[in-house]
Parts: C-alpha cells; sequence; structure tokens
C-alpha cells in the first residue's frame, strides 16, 4: 500500500470519532446558551442535576454509537482491506508458478485477522472510556488532565455562574469556554502514564498498528512461501530523516529488525511510518537504484525557503500537518460560536482567521512544492459555511478601515468609538435641545437640517459606553444623547471645529461612501 492508501484507511474511522467529539462539545456549548441567557441562576441549581444526568445519558448514547459504527469500519477493514493486501501478492506466487492459498481458507491468517479484531475492539471502548480534556491552567502553565464528564459538570457551572453573578457577559463566556474546548479537544487520557491523545489520533494509531501487524504477518508468509529471506523496503516522500538510510533498499528479516528497527516504535512500521516492507524472491529488481535513492534523498533535504525559515521535505510536511491540526480547531470554533448565538462580529472574526489560514496553507504548500491535502482538514465531519460570505467580507473590510480611522483620531486626541457608514437612530421621537443648540451656542440649525445630518452621515463616534452617539456628514454634525432619547446639538460644516475638521479629513481619506 502506498502512503496515501495508508493514510486513507483510517478516515472514515477518524471521521466517527471526530463527530462524537464535536457532539459533545456542541452540547456543552447549547447548555451554556439555554441556561445562560434565558434562565435565571436559581433555576439552574433546580434543574441542573436533572440536566446533567440527561446529558450523562445522551452522550452515554451518542459514545455507544460510535462504537458500533467504528466496529463496522474495523469488520471493512480486516475483510477488504485484508483481502486486498493479501492478492497484492498474487503476481508474485503466479511467476513462481506457485498456488497461493485462498484467502478464506488461509487458517492462519483469519486467526490473525480475528484477534486483532478483538484487540481493537477492545482498545476502542477503552479509548471511549478514557476520553477528557486536556487543561492548562493559567497561573502555572502546568496542564491536567480532567475526565469527561468531570469537565462538562465544571464548565457548565463556571459558565452559568460567571454569567448569573454579572463577572463576564455571554459572549466573553462563549469565546472562553469554545476556545478551551477546541485547543484541547477531547483527549484519549491514559492516566497510568500521564498521556494525553486526542481520540481521532488515539484511534487512527490503533487502527494502523493493527492493520501494520497484519500487513506484516502476510508479507513474512509470502516469502516463506517464495522461499526468500529478502525484503524490499518501501519509499516515500518525506520520510522521517532516521528512515531515511534504509528506505528503497533491500533486507533480510534479521537486517529488517537490526537495522531498520523493525518492532521498534520509532522503527520501521513503528508509530507514523507509512513505510511497507515486501518479499524480494531471486530475479527480482528493485523500484530504486541506489543512485535515484540518493538523488531524491537530496533533492527532499536540500531546504526551501519561506518567509525566513529553511525547511527540509520532512520539515515542510510537519508544519502542513500543524498547519492542518490549526485549521481544523478553527472549524470547530466557528462551529460552536455559530451554535452558542455569539455576537456575528465574533463569528466573522473567526472566518476571517479561518481565510487567512487556508491562504497561508496555500502559499507554503506551493512554496514547498507539496500538494495541498484539503481532505485531512474537511475529515471532520462539519457542514456548513467556514469562510466569510460577501456581506461578512465587506464587514471586516469596515473593521479594517475604522480600526485605521480609530488609530488616527486617537493620536490626534479624540476620543470615541468610529464606525463607518453607522446605522442611523430613528430620532422622530427624540426632543430637540432648541435652548441649547441654538439660543446658547448660536447655531442656527433646525430639527430637520439636523434630522438631515444623521442620514447624510458616514461615519459617527460613539462616546461614554454608548450614550453618546456623534454622527458626521459633509454638510453638518449632530450629537445624539440615546440614553435621554435628545438631539444634544447640531451645527453645520461652516461650524466644524478643528476636531470636527480632522474627523471630516480621516474619512475622506479612507474613502468613506455615502449611505
Amino acid at each position: 500500500m502506498t502512503q496515501g492508501e495508508i493514510e486513507r484507511l483510517t478516515v472514515k474511522t477518524e471521521n466517527i470519532f471526530s463527530e462524537l467529539e464535536v457532539r459533545i462539545m456542541s452540547d456543552i456549548v447549547r447548555r451554556i446558551k439555554e441556561n445562560g441567557v434565558s434562565t435565571a441562576s436559581a433555576d439552574w441549581q433546580i434543574s441542573r442535576l436533572q440536566q446533567l444526568g440527561m446529558s450523562e445519558k445522551q452522550i452515554c448514547t451518542w459514545i455507544q454509537k460510535a462504537l458500533e459504527a467504528s466496529d463496522k469500519e474495523m469488520n471493512r477493514i480486516f475483510s477488504d482491506e485484508a483481502y486486498r493486501e493479501y492478492y497484492g501478492h498474487a503476481r508474485a506466487y503466479k511467476l513462481a508458478d506457485l498456488q497461493q492459498i485462498p484467502f478464506e481458507q488461509n487458517t492462519f491468517l483469519q486467526q490473525l485477522l480475528e484477534v486483532t479484531k478483538q484487540r481493537l475492539k477492545s482498545e476502542y471502548r477503552n479509548i471511549a472510556g478514557s476520553m477528557g480534556f486536556a487543561i492548562r491552567d493559567p497561573a502555572t502553565g502546568k496542564i491536567r488532565s480532567a475526565p469527561l464528564m468531570e469537565y462538562y459538570r465544571s464548565t457548565l457551572d463556571n459558565a452559568v455562574m460567571d454569567i448569573h453573578s454579572g463577572a463576564f457577559d455571554y459572549n466573553t463566556v462563549l469565546r472562553r469556554t469554545i476556545n478551551q474546548m477546541t485547543a484541547s479537544g477531547i483527549r484519549y487520557i491514559e492516566y497510568d502514564f500521564g498521556h494525553r491523545d486526542r481520540v481521532n489520533v488515539a484511534v487512527r494509531r490503533a487502527v494502523l498498528t493493527g492493520f501494520r501487524q497484519v500487513q506484516g504477518k502476510i508479507n513474512e508468509q509470502v516469502a516463506a512461501d517464495l522461499n526468500t529471506d529478502q525484503y524490499e523496503v518501501s519509499y516515500h516522500v518525506g520520510a522521517r530523516p532516521t528512515h531515511q538510510p534504509w528506505q528503497g533498499k533491500v533486507w533480510s528479516m534479521q537486517q529488517l529488525k537490526e537495522v531498520c528497527g523493525l518492532g521498534e516504535v520509532t522503527g520501521l512500521k513503528g508509530i507514523n511510518c507509512y513505510h511497507d516492507f515486501k518479499p524480494f524472491p531471486p530475479g527480482s529488481v528493485r523500484t530504486y537504484t541506489d543512485k535515484q535513492l540518493t538523488q531524491m534523498i537530496k533533492e527532499e533535504n536540500t531546504p526551501r525557503e519561506y518567509n525566513g525559515k529553511q525547511y527540509t521535505t520532512y520539515e515542510a510536511l510537519q508544519q502542513q500537518r500543524k498547519m492542518e491540526r490549526g485549521m481544523r480547531a478553527q472549524r470547530q470554533r466557528i462551529k460552536l460560536l455559530q451554535e452558542g448565538g455569539a455576537d456575528p462580529d465574533d463569528i466573522i472574526l473567526a472566518k476571517a482567521k479561518y481565510q487567512g489560514q487556508m491562504q497561508t496553507y496555500k502559499d507554503f504548500s506551493e512554496k514547498m512544492k507539496l500538494p495541498e491535502q484539503k481532505a485531512r482538514i474537511m475529515q471532520d465531519g462539519l457542514r456548513g459555511h467556514f469562510m466569510p460570505t460577501k456581506a461578512e467580507q465587506k464587514v471586516l473590510e469596515e473593521s479594517v478601515i475604522n480600526d485605521k480611522i480609530k488609530a488616527e483620531l486617537s493620536e490626534a486626541k479624540i476620543k470615541g468609538i468610529p464606525k463607518i457608514n453607522p446605522e442611523k437612530i430613528d430620532v422622530s421621537e427624540f426632543t430637540f435641545d432648541h435652548s441649547h443648540i441654538n439660543a446658547e451656542r448660536e447655531h442656527g440649525v433646525t430639527r430637520s437640517e439636523a434630522e438631515q445630518f444623521i442620514k447624510e452621515s458616514d461615519i459617527s463616534l460613539t462616546r461614554w459606553n454608548g450614550r453618546f452617539v456623534n454622527y458626521y456628514g459633509p454638510n453638518g454634525a449632530t450629537y445624539v444623547d440615546t440614553e435621554n432619547n435628545n438631539i444634544r446639538t447640531a451645527f453645520k460644516k461652516e461650524q466644524f471645529d478643528t476636531p470636527t475638521l480632522k474627523i471630516r479629513e480621516v474619512a475622506e481619506k479612507y474613502g468613506i461612501k455615502k449611505d
């Protein structure tokens, strides 16, 4: 099997557990939304035990369904894929004029498959029973493991209490919870050893370990049938440096163990190793000559530069995997923010970050001359829109401009939160402070003119925590007191003072369009 075929072997099983992960995190978000927004603190205390009991029951159901689905996929792998692997040696038997034992009649292989499946089934259940989160203490930086339901309960309690106490607003709590969950992901926690792995990584490793063992035994049996003790190790692009010296070459079984590290965690067919070995009967021709291997490895080890940093092919592939993990986590954040009813701006910013990650991934892959593997990113089972829409893109562009405007106004000592093309308040029912505007200030502005200045405004400044909104247009400015529903002041362009002229200068500089 090629590296790509081996990688695709586990996709469905990984998807099953990735979907389980999102279901559980979504349930936490949903409960926070229900209890943090729509109920009182006392109501949460009353219903807490019932809700947690229902949640635990639901999660157990989801886990059981995931296990059933993974068992089904495991049976497929160790039937269809093992069958294909077994008969992949049919040509070698034909060339040697030997009869290969039919797959179903190979007693040794069938027993091996059954033992492997039972072991894997047990490992699946061990993983499911040891799920939790890895939480970093912000004070010490240390990471502790929290069992799944313990984390569920404490996270929900803390979130609801923080919201109802007024310590934090809903959106802040939601962002914090989602960031914590997606940064960790649901883990398989080996409490005896303190080791933690993402659940999808743990099941992937379990499947590959089991399949590689079967694969190896098939190769050994074929070699015995062909009366050879020679094996050709496969070659693949981006092999780790310690595997490069022996890949693509022919070795005896003893050498596979001594030179290539067969049977060792970091050796041939060890963790994250995509190499295979196949019987090499007398008269066989190697896939690559020593000269070809030397040239290919030299090319792989010649670094390429991206953003001032050098990467070999192996290092570039590792960076690709890191980028893909980051994008999968970001897709989860977007989905959870949407389900939690987060502030639209938070969702747009999360989408913008994902868009930036995708562009960086594209640029990096192109520079490193590596194929983009977007299937890795999308294998989380999530459905929806993760890129900003045209409307959201416009909001983002305006946000960037707002930030630039804010910086320039701040430098000019002008306070307030700027907004280009602001939403216009309906002031038809507001009072008009004629005394202040015209008697005291002598601005000579009518109510209709003040309202027109608001309609024409292309920039606003919000002050005093939202109480005052000042609208600025080309022909005049109007200040509105939203707390008292009052048009506080208004003045024409001829009366613009130095700060107002600066505001107009900045607005025109950034090409703000009128409604």
